[in-house]
């Protein structure tokens, strides 16, 4: 999931991914929610939903359905409309719970399909579908709203329609997920694929009644652009490449949907490129600021043209350039070149900023994405989406990029002070998110940028000036860095049994065992079908990192035994679904649920093409394997070398895979090393080293001599779910069974990867605490390897760069930085079982991983398990 798609789960509490439905409901609702039920009528809410529906009513499982759109000022008109008009006709509907569900659902970053929904009608035929369709043409006749993209608009009206189920059935779609299903002529189960576009199933008929808004949809005005590729797409609209078909000028064309993409204030995308188009027309020849060809309407949509601006953004060239990234140890010459790099780029981007506000204009959104570094190193900026008056004394942001934008009390020159301040900061130390979970974080950073780059106080001062004034910086979220940290990274020798227990307790500090839907919070993916109890990001994977490192709870078990057998729709992959939630059972001793849940992966399992062990067979097999059901793992590890003899990247299919232990060949090859472990047979390890070559295949060597998986060209991967450290960690378990000379020459290489003193993130599948796992394993194999003594601790301290007092105890962010985490796979569950295996005698470490004890670590930490057990 995108950090875009992650902005959906921010709006309802800002220390933890949430569910906008539980965004302050109790202060907001529309007022059809006061309206008492009608006689002989059920209302129930579920999720964003209200449903109501005539006690009794039969209705088909799909059909055409009925979405009414409207915008901001015409919300309460509209529900109380159709509320009125289905009442009177026995029409089952639901709608939208609160207009803070509505601005959530239609935020720019919420998810395009689905987006521009307030009321849905469920017409029993397509003879109630046309009656129902023409009669709210009239009763809405007024209303506005945005396009639905996945729906077919009914004339001019605010009605869309679309083909799809109107009951909650699910099915497995080609990603080993449980998703939205419609049952095809003979009743099989299919996805109820909700795309930006309107389709139909194969075996659907569109009623002859709609046919002139087929047709009015598929015929499109001239168009004066010629697109060439999308850049990016957001709820607002589309930002493409495009050429002028009059002379063939190359563009970047910006799309903004009518009513669509709501910021916090309702205010929508074309008004927020209009203020662009305002903005370039008032700063036209200001060196930097890129030129504006057309502004004009199409298709409902406003569209403004503009300049291409060739280069790569300022995160871009700092990722390329970054010493503490590039290299384990920079030599102070790469800190110095660095350094009068970025602070020439520095004064290049406050010139601009200065001409910017000579003309009485704010930018408002400055950050890396924002400034373009252009080949030949000149700066140019870009997005004018958020500007604003400098003279405005009530001016105050309704969105922003966190770490960037000021508090609520900023006005004026303070937002782009404020913004340019943090951005001086970010492009030496780029953790800039960690300063809105804790202030203390700020002297942290200007310390270590001070002493690794030589910057001077008066640069340093600046930015602590403006960073640091209480009445400009935001706000802490609550709850955190009220109590100080009970834990010291500062000390001489780090107490780490105490760090472990501190993690332990703000795991604890998070459950909330009266929610039904998740026990812990954790990464936004928990929302997903089963994501509240799978191993991942789930309870499974934290009460069983908790047990790992010596702490039990009764009652929270109990919760995650009932749920997992409760909670219907579960995928069947392992850190997915019900083999890592039966792993984990059975590992705390509820062995009766944890061979239930095995039962219903089984029917599930035969499914899954995909190799990964994430959700894949790989996962599976290992899991069958575990669970003693041999000839299951066999037949999964059968699939598995027929998908590696053929070429395919998942069983069955040609596709291609990322490189890693999750998603990987690394995690068939895993299941190969325990095959062959299992049945002696050596044939198993012959598969384990092509399949492990099949990642290696993914990689390249960087500019510091580490050998990494590139993505789509355009960066390289030193991680466990996708990079070197989950080969690493596959490597270090085949090489003492089968020594393989490319392996062999690639380790070091790997290692190297996962050496970096600056990682972005401290979790397990994507960041510092896994990249630390593959460096301590392989120690533990190989005491001689030259330096990972060192390079481990030093992880281990860095931690602290990361580290967030959540109500006093030791706790750390998510994926993106945007919220904490406490899950296994991106969380403090994560960091927790990492650094328990790092400082402790067994090494235990994920499971199917075998143990790997290791003379002279600390044993100090034994006791404190024992005792905290």
């Amino acid at each position: 999931m995108s950090v875009a798609a992650r902005q959906v789960y921010c709006f309802a509490d800002q220390v933890f991914y949430e569910t906008p439905d539980r965004w302050e409901r109790e202060h907001s609702s529309f007022g059809v929610s006061a309206r008492e039920v009608p006689a002989g009528w059920r209302r129930t809410d579920r999720g964003f939903w209200t449903h109501l529906s005539p006690i009794g009513a039969e209705l088909p499982e799909q059909g055409w359905k009925i979405h009414v759109t409207a915008g901001p000022a015409d919300l309460e008109q509209a529900c109380d409309l159709v509320w009125d008009y289905c009442v009177a006709r026995n029409l089952p509907f639901k709608h939208l719970s609160t207009p803070h569900t509505y601005l959530a659902v239609n935020s720019k970053y919420a998810p395009r399909g689905a987006s521009g929904k307030l009321v849905t009608i469920y017409p029993a035929d397509e003879r109630q579908l046309e009656s129902v369709l023409l009669d709210l043409e009239k009763e809405l006749d007024g209303v506005r709203g945005p396009d639905i993209l996945s729906d077919l608009r009914w004339r001019e009206s605010p009605l869309f329609v679309r083909y799809g189920s109107f009951v909650e059935r699910y099915c497995l779609d080609a990603d080993g997920e449980f998703v939205a299903a419609l049952a095809t002529p003979d009743g099989e189960l299919v996805p109820d694929l909700r795309k930006p576009v309107f389709t139909v199933p194969d075996w659907v008929r569109v009623p002859e009644f709609l046919a002139e808004s087929e047709h009015a949809r598929r015929a499109a005005d001239r168009f004066p652009y010629r697109v060439l590729k999308a850049l990016h797409f957001s709820n607002g609209g589309g930002v493409y490449l495009a050429e002028r078909e009059s002379d063939g000028k190359r563009v970047v064309l910006k799309e903004a949907r009518a009513l669509a993409g709501l910021d916090r204030g309702f205010g929508d995308a074309p008004g927020r490129l209009a203020r662009e188009h305002r903005a370039l027309t008032e700063l036209a020849g200001i060196p930097g600021i890129p030129e504006w060809y057309d502004f004009f309407e199409a298709g409902g949509s406003q569209f403004l043209a503009m300049e291409y601006v060739e280069g790569t953004s300022l995160w871009v060239w700092m990722a390329k350039n970054h010493p503490m990234i590039l290299f384990d140890l920079p030599e102070p010459e790469a800190y110095r070149a660095y350094r009068d790099e970025a602070l020439d780029l520095l004064g290049r981007i406050g010139e601009i900023l200065d001409q910017v506000h000579a003309r009485g204009i704010g930018f408002g959104d400055l950050h890396f994405g924002n400034v373009m570094v252009r080949p030949d190193g000149s700066i140019a900026l870009v997005d004018f989406e958020m500007i604003f008056d400098l003279a405005d004394p009530d001016y105050s942001p309704v969105m922003g990029t966190m770490g960037f934008i000021a508090g609520r009390e900023a006005r004026g020159l303070e937002l782009d002070d404020y913004a340019f301040a943090a951005l001086k900061l970010a492009l030496f130390f780029p953790m800039e998110k960690m300063r809105v979970f804790d202030h203390a974080k700020l002297a942290q950073q200007l310390g270590i940028i001070g002493d690794r780059f030589g910057l001077d106080e008066e640069f340093l001062g600046a930015i602590r000036s403006k960073l640091g004034d209480p009445k400009v910086r935001p706000l802490a979220p609550p709850g955190l860095g009220e109590k100080p940290l009970e834990v010291d990274f500062a000390a001489g020798v780090p107490d780490w049994p105490s760090m472990i227990s501190s993690m332990q307790r703000a795991i604890l500090a998070s459950a909330e065992p009266s929610r039904t839907d998740r026990l812990f919070p954790g990464d936004s993916a928990q929302f997903r079908a089963g994501g509240g109890v799978n191993l991942a990001h789930g309870a499974a994977g934290v009460l069983w990192a908790l047990a790992r490192t010596g702490v039990r709870d009764e009652g929270l078990e109990r919760w995650l035994a009932e749920a997992a057998t409760r909670i219907e729709h579960q995928p069947p992959g392992f850190y997915n679904g019900l083999h890592g939630v039966a792993y984990a059972l059975d590992f705390l001793g509820h062995s009766a649920e944890a061979h239930r849940l095995l039962d219903r992966a089984g029917g599930q399992s035969a499914a899954i093409r995909e190799i990964g062990l994430y959700k894949g067979l790989s996962g599976i097999g290992l899991n069958w394997l575990h669970f003693g059901e041999y000839e299951r793992a066999a037949a999964a590890a059968a699939t598995l070398a027929a998908a590696l003899e053929s070429g395919g990247g998942e069983a069955g299919a040609a596709t291609s895979v990322k490189g890693g232990l999750l998603h990987g060949w690394s995690g068939p090859a895993l299941l190969f090393v325990r095959m062959a472990e299992h049945t002696g047979d050596p044939a198993f390890l012959d598969l384990a080293v092509r399949a492990l070559h099949r990642d290696l295949d993914q990689c390249v060597v960087t500019r510091s001599g580490s050998l990494q998986v590139e993505e789509r060209g355009t960066r390289t991967l030193a991680y466990l779910d996708v990079g070197s450290a989950g080969i690493a960690l596959v490597a270090d378990e085949l090489l003492p069974h089968r020594a393989d000379e490319r392996i062999a020459e690639a380790l070091p290489r790997l290692l190297t990867a996962c050496s970096s003193e600056f990682v972005l993130q401290p979790q397990l599948f994507s960041g510092r605490a896994g990249l630390l796992a593959a460096l301590d394993r392989n120690r533990r194999r190989d005491p001689g390897l030259a330096g990972l003594d060192e390079l481990i601790e030093r992880h281990l301290v860095r931690q602290s760069w990361h580290a967030v007092s959540y109500r006093g105890h030791l706790a750390f962010p998510g994926d993106f930085g945007l919220r904490l985490s406490m899950d296994l796979g991106t969380g403090t569950a994560g960091v927790l079982l990492t650094t328990a295996a790092c400082t402790g005698q067994s090494g235990a470490f994920l499971p199917f991983f075998s143990d790997r004890p290791a003379a002279g670590v600390d044993h100090r930490r034994e006791a404190v398990l024992e005792a905290t057990a």
